[in-house]
């Protein structure tokens, strides 16, 4: 299986965090020049956000012949979504979300995609008697079932998340967005495995993309890495090798077919050689799994046969 590998345009624009300033501030057609000077790099991925020019994006990417991934629909930088978007308690506010969406899945099929990225991070609470948890959970529910109808062509992605900007998101976990899933009933709802995230909410990222394929609700997988205990967007495999390589095991397992998302921010490193090692460096370990006889690998797994599994494993990598 080959696989195409896509990274955030921010990568290469002026990047902030609550201290520092990072990178430098640049154009549209500037930090799409720089991608299509990375090797390896496929396509590229952007927030959808009410700014957003589909033409510009679409002429440009063509002239430098980078391909398109998906957008991400940017529910929590419009100070609209302070407190929240599908889940806000103002009717206004989630009417104007759900049309947000269905904008980004009419952009999305504009872009020749056909899928859209969810995560709502603004949707969930900071402090305890906060939120109408029942409320909430049946607005998502109900803004999802709309958005999902609107075109059944058009895949939408829930990438969840434990914390930040929020204390407390509310799909933070692969249960609460399988949960999400099985409530709305949509053939075109399913899931995003985030490594990092999945980290953040104490899983196994190799399991979660297992139970995700089985529900037949994997649509996205993001590739990225940290320590924990914040989504620091690190590169893959630079801290937690094993579980990374088990994940690769997972996802190739499983039959994935879609784009792999690089959802890194190398902040202090030079981005183009960061993005470009990281594909580097996955696609080195895809060889090395396949050259191991995935199938053999999985009969010892299921055998519960650590060592010949790691065996085989160690002899390729």
């Amino acid at each position: 299986m080959s696989y195409k590998y896509s990274v955030s345009l921010g990568a290469f624009g002026l990047q902030r965090d609550r201290f520092c300033e990072y990178g430098e501030p640049r154009s549209l057609e500037e930090r799409i020049k720089i991608a299509a000077s990375v090797e390896g790099l496929d396509g590229i991925s952007t927030a959808y956000r009410l700014s957003t020019d589909v033409d510009s994006l679409k002429e440009i990417l063509t002239k430098y012949q980078l391909g398109f991934s998906h957008f991400t629909v940017d529910l929590s930088r419009d100070r609209r979504w302070l407190n929240g978007s599908l889940t806000s308690t103002d009717p206004d506010v989630r009417k104007a979300a759900i049309e947000h969406i269905k904008n980004c899945m009419d952009a999305t099929k504009k872009m020749g995609g056909s899928l859209v990225n969810l995560c709502p991070m603004g949707d969930g609470y900071d402090y305890l008697f906060q939120a109408d948890y029942s409320k909430a959970w049946r607005w998502l529910i109900d803004g999802l079932k709309e958005v999902c109808s609107y075109d059944p062509d058009v895949k939408i992605a829930i990438e969840y998340k434990r914390k930040e900007p929020r204390t407390h998101i509310f799909v933070s976990d692969v249960g609460k967005a399988l949960y999400l899933c099985e409530m709305v009933k949509a053939e075109n709802l399913g899931v995003t495995i985030d490594f990092g995230h999945s980290l953040l909410a104490g899983e196994n990222p190799a399991e979660s993309i297992c139970i995700a394929a089985q529900s037949g609700r994997l649509f996205s997988v993001h590739l990225n890495d940290n320590f924990k205990d914040w989504d620091w967007d690190m590169l893959p495999a630079s801290t937690n090798f094993w579980q990374f390589i088990e994940a690769l095991i997972s996802m190739i397992k499983v039959g994935y077919e879609g784009w792999i998302y690089m959802d890194i921010y190398p902040f202090r490193l030079n981005p183009m050689k960061a993005i470009s090692q990281s594909i580097k460096n996955v696609k080195m370990f895809i060889k090395a799994i396949q050259e191991a006889e995935i199938e053999k690998v999985k009969l010892a797994m299921r055998a519960h046969d650590y060592s010949k599994a790691l065996k085989m494993i160690l002899e390729k990598i």
